[in-house]
């Protein structure tokens, strides 16, 4: 599709101003933004210090790059993108297997030059090619290392690339460790999109191949799980990070731009859609990573974007599920609505500060506020919210919200240790349709709160909150209420300290009902207020360490990819 093609259907689909900004938005990052912030260079005192710099236990880093019919300018810059690594314990293994002669000979003359500068590269010719997995495994065949780093041959690494993955390493014992991205078209200096990832998010890894590049990790974890399998060629990372997760100790996240993906005609990047086959292996990867797991559903594929997916888990019929209503109005409609479904479920208004039902008789509790309607009939939206509740590592799942214009309201909230007394909504205003930055509004995401209409969370950590939280034989909240912010966001964090991660689903979502303002009248009461300090007093240790699904990089991209700060709510 050509640009001026996909600005008209921009347009069309979310309107000339929300375009507009966009197309500006877009530019600025690709011509200013993007190489202000993220610059391939360092400065000459900061490559002295990290050159300097002795980590507490001796770790050599193997790159393995596997080659085909390279194109010899970009063969030398990724070459020298190696050599120019601040930290200086790695080997460079280069697997040759490209069947153009001319080319062959070529790529052996520059790597012969680059090895005379630098005797840390090794290159061996392949007999034949194999196939994208099977040439990497012959190029990891030849490491020696302790850690094995993949590297595209057409790509490129920060020169604090291996500095900052031995960081994790070294301090934070890091067995698997990935970095933030980003794609560049002709000079690094011209950005086409970055890629701040969130730290490691399972349900948002099973939606897409999310951690990607730089990865690196441990030869025992490698010897674990195996190497590249060629069935699964065209998604043969996803398959293998998938493995390694599985089974890694400590995986660690890098918040920093250090690989350079380069976009031209013959790059996987360049491609907007990918092809059946890659699609067809990306599912298989991900329906082996299920049963290793343990998790019972079936993955789709999703159509018009690429190697995305859907797993459709399969909720057991003997759930039991406690449905708590704001008012009993809503219990009322509730129980009309939810009877056809075939969970044990019983619903329960909750007339504030008193309840007397035994929570710990169910395995959800799901609490649902007035002023919101469902958009999808027959309690589609608790049969949701109960399946992205299936793995366990999943504690708290709400669906999206969107106001009465189909924006979004709420999409998850967010937060930084910069300004630990607010909390971020996320994509508030973003058209419905856009599915926004890395498609997060398409798919299943982790995030660190999540609030809105409606609250699912597991029993143990409802029951864990209320037993800290009330009063002691009177069954009286601690004055925020049940259906407060305060308490549903307290339930997310309280999941993360010491269980798993919270939810969002765009697969289900509700409308905010107009004219319903009287929250937000409350959030600025004099009682609101002194009920959010004590939020922020209880939860002040989390909240001053960085996001876990967010990212740096956003504070100052946020806008620019519409997470931006004009959604901040002071609370």
């Amino acid at each position: 599709m050509s640009m001026l093609a996909k600005v008209g259907r921009f347009c069309r689909d979310y309107g000339v101003i929300y375009t507009a900004r966009k197309v500006l938005y877009r530019t600025y990052i690709k011509y200013y933004l993007g190489g202000r912030y993220c610059p391939f260079a360092i400065s000459e005192e900061e490559r002295n210090k990290q050159s300097a710099w002795v980590p507490d236990r001796k770790v050599k880093i193997s790159i393995v790059v596997p080659l085909y019919n390279t194109n010899e300018e970009f063969l030398v810059q990724m070459l020298q993108s190696v050599m120019d690594q601040t930290y200086a314990d790695w080997e460079l293994c280069l697997a040759d297997a490209s069947d153009d002669e001319a080319c062959r000979a070529r790529i052996a003359e520059l790597v012969h030059k680059a090895q005379e500068k630098d005797g840390r590269i090794s290159y061996q010719r392949l007999a034949s090619n194999e196939g994208i997995s099977e040439n990497t495994n012959r190029a990891i065949e030849m490491s020696t290392g302790d850690y094995i780093a993949l590297l595209d041959h057409d790509d490129l690494l920060h020169p604090s690339a291996l500095y900052d993955v031995m960081q994790q390493i070294n301090y934070h014992q890091g067995e698997f460790v990935y970095t933030d991205e980003l794609s560049f078209d002709g000079t690094t200096n011209r950005v086409q999109n970055i890629h701040f990832k969130p730290d490691f998010s399972p349900e948002s890894f099973r939606s897409n191949n999310y951690i990607c590049h730089f990865s690196v990790f441990s030869r025992r974890l490698l010897e674990k799980v195996g190497g590249f399998r060629s069935e699964f060629d065209g998604s043969q990372d996803y398959d293998m990070l998938l493995r390694l997760t599985d089974e890694a100790d400590n995986i660690c996240h890098v918040s920093r731009v250090r690989y350079y993906w380069r976009i031209h005609a013959g790059s996987v990047a360049s491609s907007s859609a990918a092809k059946p086959y890659t699609i067809d292996a990306g599912k298989r990867a991900l329906e082996e990573h299920l049963m290793r797991r343990g998790i019972v559903g079936r993955v789709q594929a999703a159509e018009g974007y690429g190697p995305f997916y859907r797993v459709h888990y399969d909720v057991p019929q003997d759930t039991k599920v406690l449905v708590m209503a704001e008012t009993e109005r809503l219990a009322e409609k509730l129980k009309q609505e939810l009877s056809g479904l075939p969970y044990e479920i019983e619903i329960h208004p909750v007339v504030q500060p008193r309840f007397d039902v035994d929570e710990k008789q169910f395995d959800v509790i799901v609490m649902v506020r007035a002023g919101y309607r469902p958009d999808q009939p027959d309690g589609a939206w608790l049969t949701e919210l109960l399946s992205c509740l299936v793995p366990r590592e999943n504690m708290v799942a709400a669906p999206v919200v969107y106001d009465g214009r189909g924006r979004i309201f709420h999409a998850g909230y967010g937060y930084r240790p910069d300004r630990p007394e607010q909390i971020m909504s996320l994509y508030r205003g973003v058209p419905g349709k856009d599915p926004s930055y890395m498609y997060r509004l398409a798919f299943r995401q982790n995030v660190s709160l999540v609030g809105g209409a409606v609250l699912a969370v597991r029993e143990e950590v409802y029951s864990d909150w209320v037993e800290e939280n009330l009063e002691v034989g009177t069954k009286k909240w601690n004055g925020w209420g049940a259906f407060s912010d305060q308490t549903w966001f307290s339930f997310c964090l309280k999941a993360k300290k010491r269980w798993g991660d919270c939810v969002y689903t765009p697969y289900v979502s509700f409308t905010k009902l107009q004219g319903l303002t009287w929250r937000q009248k409350q959030r600025c009461s004099k009682a609101s207020q002194e009920h959010w300090h004590l939020f922020f007093a209880m939860w002040d240790r989390m909240l001053k360490k960085e996001d876990p699904h967010g990212n740096p990089g956003m504070n100052i991209f946020g806008k620019y990819y519409f997470l931006g700060k004009s959604n901040t709510l002071l609370l």
